[in-house]
């Protein structure tokens, strides 16, 4: 209580904040952001690339991590594209069958 009784508590605890406050942003590296217009660099995979190493290494981590599952979601979408086509011409192959051994032999043997 007496230290809240003098007037100068006010001025020690924003003193202290700042020197938290200081010794914070002193520990933290500032990640350079990424950015797409740099003049510097030729292709986006190089932009990308660069980008990427100065990342701090669990954001690397997070990023390597989002990359692998919407490059297997990615993929999993060409797969089930790929497995309809397959079963889509399978499908067509079968129907173009019966139809020549059903109908064309039935209106062949009609006339």
């Amino acid at each position: 209580m007496s230290d809240r009784n003098n007037p100068n508590w006010e001025e020690k605890l924003e003193q202290k904040f700042k020197d938290l406050e200081a010794e914070i942003n002193g520990q933290t590296t500032p990640v350079r952001p990424f950015n797409p217009d740099n003049e510097n660099s030729n292709g986006i995979l190089t932009r990308v690339a660069t980008w990427y190493q100065g990342l701090e290494t669990p954001a690397k981590v997070g990023v390597a991590v989002v990359g692998v599952i919407v490059g297997l979601s990615i993929l999993n979408g060409i797969l089930k594209l790929v497995t309809s086509l397959i079963v889509m011409g399978i499908l067509g192959v079968i129907l173009y069958g019966l139809y020549r051994a059903l109908i064309q032999n039935k209106s062949g043997s009609q006339s």
